[in-house]
């Protein structure tokens, strides 16, 4: 299954990474979706690092919503905090 997590607010938190470690162990593709312009990439590329998420699946919209990115990509779940985000998504995609 195709996962994607937003950064901010989701991956840290304590209930987002341990739904990371869990999609991660279950074998799912995982992707880190993210709002963040690429110039802002340290802690995220970190965190990528640390969980063995190659940094070809860390996506950066430059502050474009995430919805075309997870419909390009074929997500299937995806995990954010922001509720304008996640109406997006359902609106606009299967996941």
């Amino acid at each position: 299954m195709k996962i994607s997590f937003d950064f901010d607010d989701t991956l840290t938190t304590p209930q987002g990474l341990d739904l990371l470690a869990s999609h991660i162990a279950k074998g799912d593709e995982v992707f880190i979706i993210t709002r963040r312009r690429k110039s802002f990439n340290e802690p995220i590329y970190e965190l990528a690092k640390k969980y063995n998420i190659p940094k070809s699946k860390v996506i950066f919209t430059n502050g474009e919503m995430k919805w075309k990115t997870i419909l390009e990509l074929g997500i299937e779940l995806h995990y954010d905090n922001n509720p304008d985000e996640l109406k997006l998504i359902q609106e606009n995609t299967n996941a």
